[in-house]
């Protein structure tokens, strides 16, 4: 018996009945989510903060202000506090996201609260003690050196740049010497205004009881009494134009070629952006996708390459990425203008279409696995600003979608010259 007859069968996922996900309301106002399953034993607990990039006056102001956030404060540093957080069998972890900060921990289900109570205590007392912030410094500038010295560095920094010059929240870097210029008063500054007794919507998800979750509230409450709203202003505002010719930034010492195609696509219908998804797929979406198919695993072009969309406020960036040898740069940019020219001006084949609506079906269904995964669908509901029947009607929309619509898509939205294009290293 070959391998092939062994091999599981498969069918598209049509039908799935989709969780109700939505947000609730505390009475004093507090939005969060809640979602039980009981017996496992685990809490997964985090909040989002309406603050990042945008709300800083001082580069990498917002970063170090969030990730020090449990360096040191209420009298202890930051091994005893996270000492203690790791004495409860917890982790905890926060970041500093494009558009909001995120505090997130998991626990045993018997000790949330006293969690809980822990990191938001320190959380509202973090006094930034100054060798934290050096010992920080330097780690970020030794990374920042290292991701400087990459052709992908500087294709995807360069692209931004000339896109989004009206943006300085995606279209500006940070250089290794501001860094120095920061201090801890900035940063006591930032949390004074945005971090302590902040405003906040919190995912509760995982055997946590009703009970337990109103005490949550509870606590949460008795630190925070700012109504939750973002405070990012709309992006497509200044945007730079798109002049079509691709920019060359050139890398001494460099051995490889990193190219990006970056455009920006602004706000998008739930039913059009299920298009612009599949419209991407098959573009480069996935390892199916035609640039990687005929790209590298055909003609080995390249070492690797993709398309895919990354999140804005309200719109999204689409790019095209890829790394090669430099010798091969100029067939690689060939190929990709006649893929994309192909899907101009010819409709994708039925075959072809159905294997990429599974692909994109079976990742929409497995992103409803585990206990926690709801939690994280709320999340991406709340920032992209879904419908509450967003998640129920995805299935219907992807299958939905014909040849046709993607054909007219691809000719609206995909020219190559509505791209800014960039070739950074050894060019």
């Amino acid at each position: 018996m070959s391998f092939r007859e062994t091999a599981p069968k498969v069918r598209p996922i049509s039908e799935f009945k989709v969780p109700k996900i939505s947000l609730s309301k505390s009475a004093n106002g507090t939005s969060y989510f809640y979602e039980e399953t009981p017996g496992i034993g685990a809490v997964s607990v985090f909040w989002l903060i309406p603050v990042a990039k945008q709300d800083q006056e001082k580069a990498f102001q917002a970063l170090a202000a969030v990730e020090l956030l449990l360096s040191g404060g209420g009298g202890l540093n930051e091994r005893e506090i996270l000492q203690h957080i790791e004495n409860l069998g917890a982790s905890v972890g926060n970041d500093s996201e494009q558009l909001y900060a995120r505090i997130h921990f998991k626990c045993a289900k018997h000790v949330v609260e006293t969690v809980f109570t822990w990191v938001l205590h320190h959380i509202e007392h973090a006094e930034y003690p100054k060798e934290e912030l050096e010992r920080f410094g330097i780690i970020q500038k030794a990374s920042i050196e290292r991701r400087m010295q990459t052709p992908g560095y500087w294709s995807d920094r360069k692209a931004k740049e000339l896109l989004y010059a009206g943006l300085p929240w995606v279209g500006t870097f940070g250089s290794l010497e501001d860094f120095s210029r920061l201090d801890r008063n900035d940063l006591k500054l930032f949390h004074e205004r945005f971090l302590k007794s902040s405003s906040g919507v919190l995912f509760f998800s995982g055997d946590i009881d009703p009970a337990q979750t109103a005490r949550l509230l509870e606590i949460w409450e008795s630190y925070s009494r700012a109504p939750f709203s973002w405070n990012v202003a709309d992006e497509g505002v200044h945007l730079a134009p798109n002049k079509g010719e691709i920019i060359s930034h050139s890398m001494p010492n460099a051995s490889q070629v990193s190219m990006r195609w970056m455009k920006h696509v602004g706000i998008l219908d739930e039913r059009s952006s299920h298009e612009y998804t599949l419209l991407n797929m098959v573009l480069g979406g996935y390892f199916g996708s035609r640039l990687m198919q005929e790209i590298r695993e055909k003609q080995g072009l390249t070492y690797g390459i993709s398309s895919y969309f990354s999140p804005l406020w309200k719109g999204r960036t689409w790019n095209i990425s890829g790394e090669m040898n430099s010798d091969n740069k100029d067939k690689a940019i060939s190929a990709m203008s006649q893929i994309i020219e192909e899907l101009q001006t010819h409709p994708i084949p039925l075959a072809e279409l159905e294997r990429a609506k599974r692909y994109y079906a079976g990742m929409f269904r497995s992103g409803f696995d585990g206990p926690f995964a709801q939690a994280t669908k709320a999340l991406q509901m709340l920032v992209r600003n879904y419908s509450e029947s967003y998640y129920a009607d995805t299935l219907d929309h992807i299958w939905d979608i014909d040849s046709a619509a993607l054909l007219k898509l691809a000719q609206n939205e995909l020219s190559t010259n509505s791209f800014v294009r960039v070739v950074a290293g050894d060019v």
